[in-house]
């Protein structure tokens, strides 16, 4: 368990989460300033989420930087629609496949897969 404190990974974990949680309802809503206002907020969250949880290891690292994909992705996605352009999947569509990739190797890395994996007998 990690010590509390007023910027930890802790806190800004669920502050990600209600920004971009944010930025989807006002995307849908239709309502862009605030749409881009919580879209900032959920890069900005997203990237200090990588800076905090960069020493945890990788599997954390791995599901940290797959969010940010994610994030991105996202982001990307609400601009384009929001401004009546098709998605442009030449920059989305690789957001996707690392941030797959990403946590794709976060629950490889993950404890509980790992415990299933076959070691050499």
């Amino acid at each position: 368990m990690e010590p509390t404190r007023t910027f930890s990974k802790r806190v800004v974990d669920p502050l990600n989460s209600v920004a971009w949680f944010a930025m989807d309802a006002f995307w849908m809503c239709r309502l862009e300033w605030p749409a881009y206002v919580f879209a900032g907020l959920a890069v900005v969250t997203g990237v200090w989420l990588l800076a905090l949880g960069w020493r945890g290891g990788r599997g954390r690292l791995y599901a940290d930087l797959g969010l940010n994909c994610w994030i991105a992705m996202n982001t990307v996605w609400l601009v384009s629609d929001l401004n009546g352009h098709p998605t442009p999947l030449a920059l989305a569509g690789p957001l996707a496949i690392l941030g797959a990739v990403f946590l794709t190797a976060a629950v490889w890395r993950s404890q509980d897969v790992s415990r299933l994996r076959v070691r050499d007998r």
